[in-house]
């Protein structure tokens, strides 16, 4: 699930699907983009939305995510998971137990490296601008984009964007299994100095945790 948190760190195919690349949402992407990779670290927020059309039920939870590069440290109900760029932990206090793994560095699909949503854009999706809508009293631009790759697990995401600030507020996910995964972010807080140590799970401050390791 918390590849879903991520970007969300997302219509069935129309013929929209098959439009060229619309200028108006690669202008809102690019600066989106090129402002995002700006900041030396970007903190927020989320509250992600699960939505289950077949059986009509909701579940709702909150959380923090710490990103600096290609870093990253994500709180949610269920989990921690941490990032330094190589290694990822995910460490469920419940349990007490800590998955350790290597994702693969190479891999592009932004499911599988959320930090990779704003390389990915342009290679990986045809997107199209719908326009403006307000959201909680904030005007954002709202963006569609459709995976090129037809066996993606997702018909579309949907990206809301602060017309003003430039920051993505909200990702939608519409699966094809009839769950939408929808994260709205807020609170930001960026360019602030995070020393890397917070990406790395300290095993002297939880050790009665369960090492289950698949290096």
């Amino acid at each position: 699930m918390q590849k879903y948190i991520l970007v969300l760190i997302i219509l069935l195919f129309t013929k929209y699907s098959l439009c060229q690349q619309d200028p108006a949402a690669r202008d809102i992407l690019d600066r989106v983009a090129e402002k995002s990779k700006s900041y030396k670290s970007v903190q927020a927020d989320y509250e992600l939305v699960i939505e289950d059309r077949k059986e009509d039920m909701k579940s709702e939870s909150k959380g923090h995510i710490i990103i600096k590069k290609d870093k990253y440290k994500l709180e949610s109900t269920e989990s921690t998971i941490f990032y330094d760029g190589k290694t990822m932990w995910t460490y469920t206090e419940e349990t007490q137990e800590v998955v350790i793994s290597e994702p693969d560095t190479l891999d592009e699909n932004f499911l599988s490296n959320p930090v990779k949503i704003f390389d990915s854009y342009n290679r990986d999706f045809k997107y199209r601008y719908d326009g403006e809508i307000m959201a909680d009293n904030v005007k954002v631009h709202e963006i569609h984009l459709f995976p090129k790759n037809l066996d993606q697990p997702y018909s579309r995401i949907i990206l809301y964007v602060d017309a003003n600030k430039n920051l993505l507020s909200g990702i939608k996910l519409v699966g094809k299994d009839g769950v939408d995964y929808s994260i709205s972010l807020g609170n930001y807080i960026t360019d602030e100095n995070i020393d890397d140590s917070v990406f790395i799970f300290d095993v002297s401050k939880h050790k009665k945790a369960e090492i289950i390791d698949l290096r």
